[in-house]
């Protein structure tokens, strides 16, 4: 019975980062849950019809297994993975930056999360100078809880950020949420690995800002693979996309 209750306390704190991080949302609630049901449920049929009766067979080895494999190799991997995606999603702080000339009476904001990297930084200021040298200023600004802009003064807002696991870091999601760009011209600038999912994860991360009334000019994501003149060729190619349709 020790034994039983003993795991069944394991597996519940194993379970807390999939109910209180950040990350963990991503996941629908049905298969967070599953894993610690099944697991607790395997460990109470083994405790009560074998371990309980001092009897052993091959029932009770498969259902110590399969509960092991559920508690060692999904759920502590998964609680794990989820604390530490949402060490690395906190909130920054950053302050804006800002380039172009004060002079520029047009201005870009790009509202971002840099993630675990300076990869997503490292395109954002190649993009801004790009599209400064048109005769906008670009604000980059690090996103908060505590992040307040004027969305109205500006001619176009990006929206960049990371992808892992197939979706924008949370702090700039809850920006999104709690905002309203209708009438407002908006583009999505993501980093990631992946290059198959770039129609999929832009597609997805267009849609949270249509949601809230942006009009999407421009989408695109940058692979940390790509070698630095590919892209600055890419980086160039969206510019001038979106110089053109500013």
């Amino acid at each position: 019975m020790n034994f039983a209750i003993i795991y069944t306390i394991i597996i519940l704190l194993l379970a807390i980062p999939f109910f209180i991080t950040n990350f963990a949302r991503i996941i629908p609630v049905g298969v967070r849950i599953f894993p610690l049901v099944a697991a607790i449920s395997l460990l109470w049929l083994h405790t009560i019809f074998f371990r309980l009766k001092g009897r052993t067979g091959v029932m009770a080895i498969i259902l110590l297994i399969i509960f092991y494999f559920l508690t060692y190799i999904i759920i502590l991997p998964m609680g794990a993975g989820s604390m530490m995606f949402s060490i690395l999603d906190r909130e920054k702080n950053i302050p804006a930056e800002t380039i172009g000339s004060d002079d520029s009476t047009e201005q870009i904001y790009i509202v971002y999360h840099p993630g675990m990297s300076k990869f997503t930084t490292k395109v954002l200021r190649t993009l801004a100078e790009n599209i400064a040298g048109n005769n906008y200023k670009v604000t980059l600004y690090c996103t908060g809880k505590d992040l307040q802009i004027n969305l109205q003064d500006a001619r176009a807002i990006g929206f960049a950020s990371p992808i892992y696991a197939g979706s924008i870091r949370p702090p700039l999601e809850n920006f999104i949420q709690r905002n309203e760009f209708s009438g407002i011209e908006c583009f999505v600038v993501l980093t990631g690995s992946n290059k198959e999912g770039r129609e999929a994860d832009t597609s997805k991360a267009a849609k949270l800002i249509e949601e809230k009334g942006g009009k999407i000019i421009g989408k695109e994501k940058f692979i940390t693979s790509d070698k630095d003149d590919e892209l600055q060729t890419k980086i160039d190619l969206f510019s001038k996309e979106l110089i053109e349709k500013l």
